[in-house]
Parts: C-alpha cells; structure tokens; sequence
C-alpha cells in the first residue's frame, strides 16, 4: 500500500483539527484551518514539495533495524508512557521479569534497578544487539510475542511498551504472556491509543537518507483487550490513559500547519496503559 503525500497528510490533520473545533466557538481559528486547506490545495496544484510522499514505508524487521540506531533518543510518546508504567512496574515485587518486545532494553533495564532477574524477547537482532551491551546481565533472547521462547509458568511478570500496535490482533500475544506468567504474577502493557491509530498516526523515525520512515500501526479497541483478556484467564486491575502534550505531537504536519496540528491532537489520549494480573 502506498501512502499519502505530504499535502494530503497536512489537509487531513488540519480537516481534524477543524472538526475539534467545529463546536468550540472558535470562528477565527475555523477560518484559519479552513485557509490553511485552501492554500495547500492551491500548492498541491503547483506541485510544490508537498506533493512528495509523507515518508518511506518499511515492515517491522526493516524499520526497527533502522530505528534501531536512534531509538533510544527521546521519543514523542516516552515521557507520557514512562511516568505509569513506571509506577505499575514499581508496585511488582522483586522476581523473574520478562521485557516483551523489548527492543533497545529500554524497559528492561529498568526492571534490573528494581530487582528483576530480567528475560528480554524481540524480533530484532539489531535491537537485541543494543540491548544485549547495554545489560550483559539479562537474559536476550529472539523470539516472537505469539509463540515465546519461554516455559509455561516461569515468569512473576510480563511488561510490553509500545509494540502490539505492531500485530494485527492481540489475542494470540495476551494468551502467550498468559502462558508463561506464573499465579499471581502481574502483566503491565502499552499501546499507541486506538484514537491515534484511527487518526493515520503511525511509528515514525528517521529513515535511510535523512528521509521520513513510518511502519503502519494497528487499532486495538478496548473491548478487544477486554476479550482476549477474559479469554486468557487475566484479570484486569487497571487502565490509565494519558493525553497527548504539546510536546508530544511531532507530526509531517507540525512545522508546515502548527496550529492545526496542536489543535487537532493536543488533548487526545496517547497511550492506554493495561495493568492485568493473572490470578492464583
């Protein structure tokens, strides 16, 4: 599938965020997003750059081997997900922990400060690579979030960030970290908001050549984690969902329309942040 050009992603965030503001009152800023759909009609008529694509798409092993160089320099979704996630993984005894999709080791090493003996699973041999000299300690392992590397019952705890917006569904991962979790131990999960995903947000990072890269995310409704999670036998404990920041909305768009692309996602939920224990 082929992406939309830079014009057509600035018109379609400045079409949400002129439906965000459809019925706030704002007359002044609905007729700024208006002329701002206007004039990038009027330079896509002129083949300005804005008719290039918004970025080169890669698969998940293509982009993360990419990424993987610069993956651990801030990212627009980390200082939202971190803070949660950090307090649930804080409330989790010390024990057997496995970082899910674990990629540069981000969380694993966070799991190590608290105590973890840490088990690390990913696709990415680059990711893995990073990860493995940043923990010598941990356990890296290559492997998929649907058919783990792991015994049944041989971990206390289960943490994914940020990656089964990757997969298309996410009964075949939830059943899985299920598996291996032993009674009463605990699964922490984030996600991308479906909000955002519905809204054409996808994984973004700088690509070969100093061009945009992306690999396309996946929606997952809350009912579909409720259900696979009844499915697996977890129980949920609690969901946080935090919004998005100023800061936080880099976007194709955020230097060409800036206050439309503030005023179509500041405010939006970012990340939903499961916390699920499997009963003993």
């Amino acid at each position: 599938m082929s992406g939309p050009t830079l014009g057509e992603y600035v018109i379609a965030v400045a079409g949400v965020a002129l439906m965000r503001q459809a019925f706030t009152g704002d007359a002044d800023g609905r007729a700024a997003r208006a002329a701002e759909i206007r004039d990038v009609l009027g330079q896509l008529d002129r083949g300005t750059r804005l008719r290039a694509p918004v970025g080169t798409e890669y698969t998940v092993q293509s982009g993360y081997r990419q990424w993987s160089a610069t993956y651990d320099q801030p990212l627009r979704l980390f200082p939202i997900e971190e803070p949660p996630m950090r307090a649930l993984i804080d409330s989790i005894p010390p024990g057997t922990a496995l970082d899910a999709a674990c990629g540069t080791g981000r969380y694993s090493a966070i799991l190590a400060q608290r105590g973890h003996a840490v088990i690390g699973v990913d696709v990415s041999a680059a990711m893995l690579d990073i990860a493995r000299e940043k923990l010598p300690g941990a356990d890296f392992r290559a492997g998929d979030l649907t058919a783990l590397p792991l015994p049944a019952d041989s971990v206390d705890a289960v943490v994914c960030a940020l990656a089964l917006v990757h997969i298309p569904g996410v009964s075949a991962a939830l059943r899985e970290f299920a598996r291996v979790l032993r009674p009463g131990g605990r699964l922490v999960v984030s996600d991308v908001h479906p909000f955002l995903v519905t809204l054409g947000w996808q994984a973004q990072f700088p690509g070969a050549d100093g061009q945009r890269g992306f690999m396309r995310l996946h929606c997952h409704l809350p009912s579909e984690y409720i259900s696979a999670a009844n499915a697996a036998g977890l129980r949920l404990r609690g969901l946080a969902e935090p919004p998005l920041t100023e800061a936080a909305v880099v976007t194709p768009a955020a230097d060409i329309v800036p206050e439309a692309n503030r005023a179509a996602f500041v405010g939006l939920p970012a990340v939903s942040i499961w916390d699920f224990e499997l009963p003993g």
